[in-house]
């Protein structure tokens, strides 16, 4: 799996018709192998609602706190560029079924993995989020936040496993990023060789 990213966001991304479709099923089709061989059921990879309630409050409790610290700090800066309501209506359904899927293979693929191969959750969070921190190179700022976030992520669904109710949190932080601070800060949230193309 790690290849598999590693090599789309540096080499073969856009490199040919159907490149986004096929990472999508390389994606997918590692996780169900994956799945598939530890017996691992949606229900418990958290891929559903049956404990929506505990989860959201769970992730609240961090999100919320992060939210405001985000608005406040571009407040400060006189940097918020949010785009008009009608362009909401497209971006942030994108941008949820995007930080969900991250979440899945944050969460459901390399947190449960790096668990089962160094048996204990600290071990498996920090190698996780160190792992889904590499994958937002070479954006360094990008790259910290998704490190405390990997790490926040993988301790909230230790103790409510619900990757749907993270998924919308990351969405919604991803969101205030993107549209509350300077963007030669977040380059646009860009990663691999695309955060070059934001720095000119």
């Amino acid at each position: 799996m790690m290849v598999v990213l590693a090599s789309f966001i540096w080499g073969w991304h856009g490199s040919f018709p159907g490149s986004g479709l096929l990472v999508v099923v390389f994606y997918f089709g590692l996780g169900a192998l994956r799945h598939a061989r530890r017996r691992e059921t949606p229900a418990l990879l958290g891929l559903g609602f049956n404990n929506g309630r505990a989860a959201f409050r769970n992730v609240s409790g961090v999100v919320l706190p992060a939210a405001i610290l985000v608005l406040a700090t571009g407040a400060m800066l006189d940097s918020w560029h949010f785009p008009p309501w009608q362009r909401l209506f497209v971006a942030l359904p994108w941008m949820l079924i995007w930080a969900t899927v991250q979440q899945y293979g944050l969460l459901c693929f390399f947190y449960r993995g790096f668990l089962e191969i160094l048996e204990r959750p600290a071990a498996a969070t920090a190698a996780a989020a160190t792992t889904f921190a590499g994958f937002h190179a070479p954006n360094g700022f990008l790259m910290a936040v998704t490190l405390c976030a990997g790490i926040l992520a993988c301790a909230l669904y230790h103790r409510s496993q619900n990757v749907i109710a993270i998924g919308i949190a990351h969405a919604a932080l991803s969101f205030l990023l993107l549209f509350s601070l300077p963007v030669d800060v977040t380059h646009g949230l860009r990663v691999g060789p695309d955060y070059f193309a934001a720095v000119r």
